[in-house]
């Protein structure tokens, strides 16, 4: 690799993300849903696809780049077998030959001297995207997108683990609603019978499924205040819902999805960012990537304490 090569890499991946193995990430939430009931293993297996489904969307400029770079070498190599074949007298035997040779000739290459090359070229091809200003606001509103997709990935999470819980546990919903917070949000004081025909005249099965329709988890307090009051004593993923990560995630969400990435005042009143009124929201892969890690073990937290009450 050339010397100019690190520092290609860290300006490239300022806009575009290299991925790493997001299943080792994610094993102890892989290792804990086999283990799960169905339902609870179902939303789980959702919530581990959504955020992969992040990991891969960002990917795309990266592996699309590799792709290219990656054919262009082999074709080379195909090419310059392909002529030498051409001294093979039986025509048939001509392409299968050259196929052979040049697969282990590109392996050779690839194991030595050309897994750099291929590496600086990728690189190059990068820093050449980066550089044309419609593949640069594409890679950036992608990566923007990416902070959209991860907190709908922990809404949709923590929703689904909530009426999963409460519509087999239905007692829990005493300790959710002794919280003000929470029977202020819920509205459950009174319950109208057409509301009660609706679900059989039986909540007994429902109740979480009732009481998200009055009021969804859309917002870090909500979430906070339904999982402490639900869980008072599960220290860990009291720590883990704390995480100012999950804040600051949901409030970029909010901007981006409400005010198309523009930096307004009640943004900066929010976070505490430094960024001037009207500004746009430029959000770094490697942010999403932080971003994803905290909802991720923040779910996985979830998901274990929901197992545990059912």
């Amino acid at each position: 690799m050339t010397d100019a090569s690190p520092n290609i890499a860290n300006v490239v991946r300022t806009v575009f993300l290299v991925p790493h193995d997001f299943s080792e990430s994610a094993k102890p939430l892989t290792d804990l849903s086999s283990s799960l009931p169905d339902g609870l293993r179902q939303i789980a297996l959702a919530f581990f696809d959504s955020l992969h489904g992040v990991i891969r969307t960002l990917s795309i400029p990266f592996h699309y780049t590799y792709s290219q770079v990656h054919s262009l070498h082999w074709q080379r190599f195909l090419m310059a077998e392909r002529i030498r074949a051409r001294g093979i007298e039986n025509e048939e035997e001509r392409e299968p030959a050259a196929l052979k040779i040049a697969k282990e000739r590109f392996a050779e290459y690839l194991q030595g001297e050309g897994r750099e090359v291929v590496v600086d070229d990728v690189l190059a091809r990068l820093k050449e995207l980066q550089d044309e200003p419609e593949s640069l606001a594409a890679a950036r509103e992608l990566t923007r997108q990416g902070v959209v997709l991860v907190w709908s990935a922990v809404e949709v999470l923590a929703r689904d683990s909530f009426v999963f819980l409460l519509n087999r546990r239905p007692v829990l919903a005493e300790q959710l609603l002794a919280e003000q917070a929470n029977r202020k949000r819920f509205s459950v004081d009174r319950i109208d019978w057409q509301t009660l025909a609706a679900y059989g005249y039986d909540l007994s099965e429902n109740l979480g499924t009732f009481l998200i329709s009055k009021a969804d988890l859309t917002s870090v307090p909500a979430i906070r205040d339904a999982y402490g009051a639900l869980f008072p004593t599960a220290t860990e993923l009291g720590r883990k819902l704390a995480d100012r990560r999950l804040w600051d995630l949901c409030q970029k969400r909010n901007l981006i999805v409400h005010r198309r990435g523009i930096v307004d005042q009640q943004y900066l009143a929010n976070t505490g960012d430094i960024l001037p009124v009207g500004a746009d929201l430029w959000i770094r892969p490697s942010e999403v990537e932080d971003l994803l890690e905290a909802g991720l073990h923040i779910g996985t937290e979830i998901i274990s304490e929901v197992a545990n009450a059912g």
